[in-house]
């Protein structure tokens, strides 16, 4: 079990943590809590949705049994992950820069 947590799950959690994380750092520069502003989150997110899927794949052949020919699918780990990097980054960038601009323009607080 605790195999099936570190060679399964934890893969799968670093191709979704770019996107997470930008959404947590988006939302804390919206309300003005962080330094950094929404072009810098979303090129931090941009390079750990590159980087990330890459060592989840490390992760994820580690974890496969000896004598295995094939590791297809823990190499489809970069891909899908880049993948969603490439289609969540510039949308949530996109979303967020829109509402940061409404409510600066607008003068809400």
């Amino acid at each position: 079990m605790l195999r099936f947590l570190f060679f399964g799950l934890i893969p799968l959690m670093l191709i979704f943590a770019a996107p997470v994380f930008q959404l947590i750092l988006s939302i804390k520069a919206l309300k003005g809590k962080t330094k950094l502003n929404l072009l810098w989150v979303s090129f931090i997110a941009l390079i750990l949705g590159v980087l990330l899927p890459v060592g989840a794949t490390f992760i994820s052949i580690y974890g496969l049994p000896p004598g295995t020919k094939c590791a297809t699918g823990s190499v489809g780990l970069v891909l899908g992950g880049w993948m969603i990097t490439a289609m969540t980054v510039p949308i949530i960038g996109i979303v967020m820069s829109a509402l940061y601009h409404f409510k600066h323009k607008s003068g809400l607080s």
